[in-house]
């Protein structure tokens, strides 16, 4: 049987108490035993965070390497074009090679 307890402002489930408390070297009179343990959400997500739910996973490959790079782009709105995904990672001249250059944006292709 677990036990759940708190201690310096943490919660805490262990499923023996006494081995915990050694390793942690405390005693009982250091923490807070808590009766009804507080249950983590289960979420239905899978784990995808809430401001990932309305995002689809696309895959973008290029004709010149054998990467797959996984983009999320928005589920309701028409997909966008590879220069538009792209926009922030193409080379300018001034600041350097970010990931791509206006070559390479020609190479690039959304894998079905």
């Amino acid at each position: 049987m677990e036990t759940t307890f708190k201690y310096q402002g943490k919660i805490i489930t262990t499923p023996n108490l006494e081995k915990k408390l050694k390793r942690m070297k405390i005693s009982i009179n250091d923490i807070e035993i808590i009766k009804t343990p507080i249950k983590k959400e289960n979420s239905s997500n899978n784990g995808i965070e809430d401001y990932m739910l309305d995002k689809e996973q696309v895959t973008v490959c290029s004709t010149e390497d054998n990467i797959r790079r996984v983009c999320y782009v928005d589920k309701d709105k028409e997909l966008p074009t590879i220069r538009e995904l792209f926009k922030n990672h193409i080379w300018n001249g001034k600041t350097g090679v970010k990931e791509v250059t206006e070559e390479f944006l020609m190479t690039m292709y959304y894998e079905n």
